[in-house]
């Protein structure tokens, strides 16, 4: 199996290592998704995401000294941000740390998933994707992880996880220890369902779910447009950030 590692960048990644796992199956045949292209990204353990580190986490918005661009983004950085290709089996494993949190937001990884990948292997195809999330950890793991940091957001106060929980929906990575302590590292796995021929959704301009609002299904038309105007209301804009 390929491992990918997200720590493409100038700089150590500080944190718990993360084995993520994560399989893909087809909602629509219940067989294994292989060839397909899963993305993920993250902030790095202060709560920081790379193209965003002139983002204060604490208030999610500019520190001083910055400015943002266009876009929202404050820098070129891109660590802890990957991508791979399903085996046959219709896994992919990275190679990560243990994410932080910001301000009003539980500890969590965001998810992409994409077929027909055309190029260089490296980069969307007509600007769309197939599915988009958001995965989660047990309450337990995050205090053990930060060591009971009174400011983190609980799941259970957080929105996005609420609705990625709904309905007999989990968006929970199962995790084990790699060695006999958390500083050892952890591996996680998940199987996500996909529905391949799903509406592909935007990945460009402003109409973007990229917060991922219903993250534990691929948007169909309808849910996408309620999505992506819930996302433009509370002022998200690309990666989840609010606008400043």
């Amino acid at each position: 199996m390929l491992l990918t590692l997200c720590f493409t960048h100038k700089k150590p990644t500080i944190g718990v290592n993360l084995y993520l796992d994560l399989g893909l199956i087809d909602v629509e045949t219940c067989e294994p998704l292989p060839d397909a292209w899963l993305t993920i990204w993250a902030c790095n353990a202060t709560g920081t995401y790379s193209g965003y580190t002139g983002i204060n986490p604490d208030t999610v918005s500019v520190l001083d000294g910055w400015s943002t661009r266009e876009d929202g983004t404050t820098d070129d950085e891109t660590f802890l941000r990957g991508t791979s290709k399903t085996n046959e089996a219709g896994i992919a494993e990275f190679l990560t740390i243990f994410p932080g949190y910001y301000d009003s937001r539980t500890t969590h990884i965001h998810v992409t998933v994409q077929f027909n990948v055309t190029g260089d292997d490296t980069s969307y195809s007509d600007a769309a994707i197939q599915h988009i999330g958001q995965l989660s950890f047990p309450e337990e793991l995050i205090n053990s992880v930060y060591k009971l940091a009174p400011t983190t957001t609980l799941n259970s106060e957080d929105s996005v996880y609420k609705v990625a929980m709904a309905d007999g929906y989990s968006a929970m990575i199962s995790t084990e220890l790699l060695g006999e302590t958390l500083a050892d590292g952890l591996i996680g796995y998940i199987t996500i369902g996909v529905n391949k021929s799903a509406a592909a959704i935007a990945t460009t301009g402003t109409q973007v779910n990229v917060q991922g609002y219903l993250p534990t299904v691929s948007l169909a038309s309808g849910a996408q447009a309620a999505a992506n105007t819930n996302d433009l209301a509370q002022g998200y804009r690309a990666n989840g950030m609010k606008k400043v």
